[in-house]
């Protein structure tokens, strides 16, 4: 309870000493920046769909990242979904893990698409939901 009291007399005296911080809002980061994340992850798998690469992966995954993307809208309340109440902090947590462990495999592939583009979306996915998950304790 201390470290948490602690945490919260440190950040406004950040805030006047830093200039970067009087500006940074870390809510429509939390917000928009986890979207954006499952929104492209949506965007590529239905890309993926159209050109019939594989197709019954992208499908399972298009349900699964719609499925997450409930959860995110869930825990920042722009939608009610009563049922899934229950499920937001353990799924929010397991999306993470997806994220780190998708972010460390596609470093070891050969494409550098997936090396460059889709390991540091990835990794800022997590760190997005991440954010989205401390929300509460940050702000």
């Amino acid at each position: 309870m201390q470290s948490k009291k602690k945490f919260n007399t440190l950040l406004p005296t950040l805030k006047k000493r830093c200039c970067f911080l009087k500006f940074i809002d870390f809510e429509p980061i939390v917000k928009y920046g986890s979207i954006f994340i499952i929104l492209v992850s949506i965007f590529i798998q239905s890309s993926n769909i159209i050109q019939n690469k594989n197709l019954l992966l992208s499908i399972f995954s298009l349900f699964f990242n719609l499925f997450f993307l409930l959860i995110i809208l869930q825990k920042l309340e722009m939608i009610k979904i009563d049922f899934l109440n229950i499920y937001v902090e353990s799924s929010l947590k397991f999306l993470i893990f997806i994220y780190l462990i998708n972010s460390i495999l596609y470093l070891f592939i050969n494409n550098s698409i997936y090396s460059y583009i889709y390991a540091p979306l990835n990794l800022f996915g997590a760190y997005f939901i991440f954010l989205l998950l401390k929300k509460d304790e940050i702000s």
